[in-house]
């Protein structure tokens, strides 16, 4: 993959990744391309990658399966609690990577049949009806996309089949700080907070009274996004990951025009509560 080295996300490295892709109102159309010195420093501490991996649906579901393999539930679990107040986002994403990762199961390309969900089907035509992956997915994906949204957020794409590959191999590079008291105690606050909601509120409105974890509104909700794949939220007849995998086709979204956050999450109401197995399962610490 690319050459790379080592894992050293250092701060120069780190605006090197960003300034390509986000200015200050946003998205960066082409993307800016840095001076050959500094890619070069980028790509040599494992965070940048020279040219484009090229896989077709088969082999982005193995290397998937692979990387979720390498990487223990312990491993996962404790890199999210740590992430908490080291803000490590990159680490914190492999727990939801993981989580859909775990029981992936080995399959072709399956073209889902005609449905229709109140009319938002969860997956598209020409989209794998087993995993999602999109056609355009196949053949050449840029890492760096992927490597600066997992920096930026904490990932955005939960459960794209190449971002969880990349994701994972990543995360069995790096370095990982361990939880302390301050995490554990963080996120008991966290759940404390989420189990005290009026019944009725929904996971984007959670958002605005979690400040008590460090970063800002999208890395907060990638916080929940995480919590809904592991099932730890999760919405009756809207299971996460946790017991099996849940194939695309499966996986509706309500029917409005936008969901405003990822599956199963976008359908949990405070009433749903915590799920405590899972919560067990993924996150025992606590």
């Amino acid at each position: 993959m690319s050459g790379a080295i080592s894992y050293d996300p250092s701060p120069a490295v780190l605006r090197t990744l960003a300034e390509t892709f986000w200015s200050p109102v946003g998205w960066r159309s082409p993307p800016k391309w840095p001076e050959q010195d500094a890619m070069d420093r980028a790509v040599r501490a494992g965070i940048m990658f020279t040219g484009v991996r090229r896989l077709d649906h088969d082999g982005w579901v193995r290397a998937a399966i692979a990387a979720a393999a390498a990487v223990s539930a312990q491993e996962a679990a404790d890199a999210f609690l740590a992430s908490l107040t080291t803000r490590r986002l990159d680490l914190r994403s492999a727990l939801g990577s993981l989580a859909v990762a775990r029981h992936l199961p080995g399959h072709p390309f399956s073209i889902p049949q005609d449905q229709v969900y109140d009319g938002y089907a969860p997956v598209g035509p020409r989209d794998c009806a087993v995993c999602g992956f999109r056609s355009h997915e196949a053949g050449e994906q840029d890492l760096n996309i992927f490597s600066f949204e997992r920096f930026k957020w904490g990932g955005v794409r939960r459960d794209s089949i190449p971002y969880i590959a990349f994701d994972l191999e990543q995360f069995a590079r790096a370095p990982r700080p361990r939880p302390g008291d301050a995490d554990i105690v963080l996120a008991r606050q966290l759940i404390g907070y989420l189990s005290g909601l009026p019944a009725a509120t929904t996971a984007s409105q959670v958002v605005a009274g979690m400040t008590f974890i460090k970063g800002n509104k999208a890395e907060r909700e990638a916080v929940l996004d995480i919590m809904g794949v592991t099932g730890i939220l999760q919405a009756s007849r809207h299971p996460g990951f946790a017991d099996a995998y849940v194939p695309a086709s499966q996986r509706h979204l309500p029917p409005r025009r936008f969901a405003d956050r990822a599956y199963p999450v976008c359908w949990w109401t405070a009433a749903n509560g915590i799920n405590t197995a899972a919560l067990r399962r993924f996150l025992p610490q606590l």
